[in-house]
């Protein structure tokens, strides 16, 4: 079983202390949560800490689209988990279809925030519970090795029964210090959803 977990994910809902800034004003008139989109609130972000790579939830909508559409996903030998910077984990069922439009994904999302948990006819899809990232390695990898994707890494070889941690965010390093090897698909920075597409299809 490959299990995938997509570490640090830029997506959050807007901080509180964005609320009453005046482009996101009409925003909150219609709904009680938004997620934060750096495309949409570039300006209200500017101060943010992390602003540089933050507001980014596109970046787990096209892994979670690629992931879950694997014919590997399909065969029942993957699991994926989400991790976000605020330490939330977001689990799903295999069978999960996410929405392919953006604005369904986003407000899908802004749901899960409020209500932790979604359900179709009985059975849960998602689940957002509160959990740090060393622990949620912790509890997955039972009798599996831990990679860590990283760019400064040695070459990367697929392997069943393994744990792979890729980087949810844009720009950057991780900000947890994670003490597992380095393994790397290329000698420079590239997007989450290429090294994703690479340790699915290698394996």
């Amino acid at each position: 079983m490959l299990k995938i977990i997509l570490a640090e994910t830029e997506l959050e809902p807007v901080p509180a202390k964005m609320r009453g800034d005046r482009s996101l004003r009409k925003a909150f008139e219609k709904k009680d949560t938004v997620i934060l989109d750096s495309n949409f609130h570039h300006t209200a972000m500017r101060g943010l800490k992390d602003s540089y790579r933050r507001g980014r939830p596109d970046i787990a909508h096209v892994c979670l689209l690629n992931a879950l559409d694997s014919p590997l996903n399909h065969k029942g030998g993957m699991e994926f988990y989400i991790h976000t910077r605020n330490d939330q984990v977001i689990e799903m069922a295999p069978d999960w279809r996410v929405p392919r439009s953006y604005n369904r994904f986003i407000g899908l999302m802004e749901k899960l925030f409020e209500t932790r948990n979604i359900e179709h006819d009985g059975k849960t899809l998602l689940k957002m519970t509160d959990c740090g990232l060393e622990e949620l390695i912790e509890r997955v990898s039972v009798g599996c090795d831990v990679k860590l994707m990283h760019y400064e890494g040695d070459s990367y070889e697929p392997s069943d029964e393994s744990v792979v941690i890729i980087g949810g965010f844009p720009h950057g390093d991780f900000n947890n210090s994670l003490d597992y090897p380095r393994y790397s698909i290329y000698s420079e920075e590239i997007m989450a959803w290429s090294v994703l597409n690479h340790v699915i299809y290698t394996l």
